[in-house]
């Protein structure tokens, strides 16, 4: 069960990781849609949309993840920083696949 403390610190750390990657990583048009953060704050993965090739995005994110994490560590005031794992949020390619799916069939 998710309590109301455990979801704002979710969203205090995805407040927080998109300022940081908007700083460290101006050129990529990128944002965070969702941080879902272990109970014993061990971990949290990260869901990262983009409208460039999401999973070079994604890559570049996994192996800047101890920079981006000790700049965490620098705005977020908790006993444990997570690890960071970053995934590719496929959402809205999915939707347009639905999309154009549903338009084939109409006509």
């Amino acid at each position: 069960m998710v309590t109301n403390r455990m979801k704002q610190f979710d969203e205090l750390i995805l407040r927080s990781l998109s300022e940081i990657i908007f700083r460290l990583f101006p050129e990529d048009f990128s944002s965070i849609t969702k941080v879902n953060v272990s109970k014993d704050l061990s971990f949290a993965k990260v869901w990262i949309s983009s409208k460039d090739n999401v999973d070079q995005v994604v890559k570049k994110y996994q192996n800047s993840q101890w920079d981006i994490k000790k700049e965490l560590a620098k705005k977020v005031m908790a006993r444990r920083i997570p690890k960071l794992f970053f995934v590719a949020d496929k959402t809205e390619e999915k939707a347009m696949i639905i999309e154009e799916l549903i338009n084939k069939t109409k006509k």
